[in-house]
């Protein structure tokens, strides 16, 4: 999927910032079941941020939901310091 948005260099500078943190944070997670599942969240952030309208990452069955909740408010924070200035935030699904 493409976005149909204009290529803007603040945001592209944004996406680099937010990927290298959100990689970082990734590389962190021991757990195989939460490691999946946070580089899938962090996709879906990314594509978020790029205007592509993807569905909501689904949870291993194996993921604790205190670990999925941990998980989510870490790279939510980190896309919300990078992402707050381009008004795209606010697209949930």
């Amino acid at each position: 999927m493409e976005s149909i948005e204009p290529f803007n260099a603040e945001v592209a500078t944004a996406l680099l910032g937010f990927n290298q943190e959100a990689v970082l944070y990734c590389r962190g997670v021991s757990d195989a079941d939460a490691h999946e599942y946070a580089m899938d969240y962090a996709r879906m952030l990314r594509s978020r941020a790029k205007g592509v309208e993807v569905e909501r990452t689904r949870p291993s069955a194996h993921l604790f939901e205190p670990d999925r909740h941990l998980i989510e408010s870490a790279l939510e924070r980190m896309y919300r310091r990078y992402f707050a200035t381009y008004g795209v935030v606010g697209r949930r699904q």
